[in-house]
Order: structure tokens, then C-alpha cells, then sequence
């Protein structure tokens, strides 16, 4: 056969049905998977206030306020306040006799941590932990000189919604009998 008459011969078996090279059919598009972030979409911003009270009996002793910034869904708030304390320590020695003072430190303040979850209902689940410690000073406050520390630690879930405050804690010092309050406020910010 002459190549005239081969073309349309070719031409007409790959036309057949079954016979023909099957023509790839485009593939959809592969997605790329979600990240946890793109879930869980916009991100809110919240301001928190904490405010840790003391009292003796009715007379407020100490208001200490503190405001933090935490992202729904995003990396906990830290926040250290505090000072190191000295702590005198005293040996004799054994050589001379004499006695000798040396000095350790306790570091005193307040340790806070928050991290938040939108519930996606206008609420949003804090997760509070809140640690503060002090010098105790006065009656029965020391041991032949030798301070006494005092700490409250707790760890707060509240479930919020924008601008409400709530007491999260209230709490007695079994030395002093001081109660020990703490107030949460928290506010998204627009």
C-alpha cells in the first residue's frame, strides 16, 4: 500500500471506539491541606485584666492590677514581676570561730500565664495560671529574724464574653487572715 492510502486507514482505526489511545483526562488540582491556623480562621485579640486584692476584713490592704494582651487560638501571654529577695545565712566557721553571713535569694512577685480559645458563640475560654508571693512582714512574721514568705498559686477557666468581669478567687491567708481576691475582666479589642 502506498503511504495515500495508509493515512486514512490510520486515521479511521484510531478513530474506533476502544482502539484509540485513551486522551489523559485533566486532574483536578491537588489541595493543599489546611493548616490548624486557616481551620480555625480570623484570630481575636483580647485585652485581660487581672486584679489580685487584699483585705483585712473590710480594710482593703493592697490592690495590684495587671493587663495583658492574648490571641484567641495563638501563643499563651507571660507575663514575671518580682524582685530578688536576700536571705541571710549564718555559719561559723570553723577555723577562726567567727561567724561568717552569706546571702541566697528567693525571687518574690507575680507569675502569670493566659492563653484563650474562641468558643465561636461570643465566648472564649481563658486559661489563667497565676502564682504571687511575698515577703510576710509583722506580728509573727519572722523566726529570730529570718523572714517568712507567704504564696498563692491557682489556676483560673473561666469562659467569657466580651467585656465581663468576674471574681475568679476568693481566698483566706490561714496566717494573717488577709482574703486574697482576684477579678478577671477581659475585652476583645476591635
Amino acid at each position: 500500500m502506498t503511504r495515500r492510502k495508509l493515512l486514512p486507514l490510520v486515521v479511521a482505526l484510531l478513530a474506533l471506539p476502544g482502539r484509540s489511545q485513551a486522551q489523559d483526562t485533566p486532574k483536578p488540582e491537588a489541595t493543599k491541606p489546611e493548616t490548624s491556623a486557616e481551620r480555625r480562621g480570623p484570630t481575636a485579640t483580647l485585652r485581660v485584666q487581672l486584679v489580685i486584692t487584699r483585705f483585712q476584713g473590710e480594710k482593703k490592704l493592697a490592690s495590684l492590677p495587671y493587663t495583658f494582651v492574648v490571641t484567641a487560638g495563638g501563643n499563651r501571654a507571660r507575663m514575671r514581676m518580682g524582685v530578688d529577695t536576700p536571705i541571710p545565712t549564718t555559719t561559723t566557721s570553723s577555723d577562726t570561730g567567727k561567724a561568717l553571713t552569706t546571702y541566697q535569694y528567693k525571687n518574690v512577685g507575680t507569675n502569670i500565664d493566659c492563653s484563650a480559645v474562641d468558643r465561636k458563640d461570643g465566648l472564649y475560654q481563658l486559661s489563667i495560671g497565676v502564682e504571687n508571693s511575698s515577703a510576710l512582714t509583722g506580728v509573727g512574721a519572722s523566726v529570730e529574724g529570718v523572714p517568712l514568705f507567704r504564696r498563692f498559686e491557682t489556676n483560673l477557666d473561666p469562659l467569657m464574653r466580651d467585656g465581663q468581669s468576674v471574681q475568679t478567687v476568693a481566698s483566706t491567708d490561714p496566717v494573717t487572715g488577709e482574703v486574697v481576691k482576684i477579678d478577671v475582666t477581659m475585652n476583645v479589642v476591635k
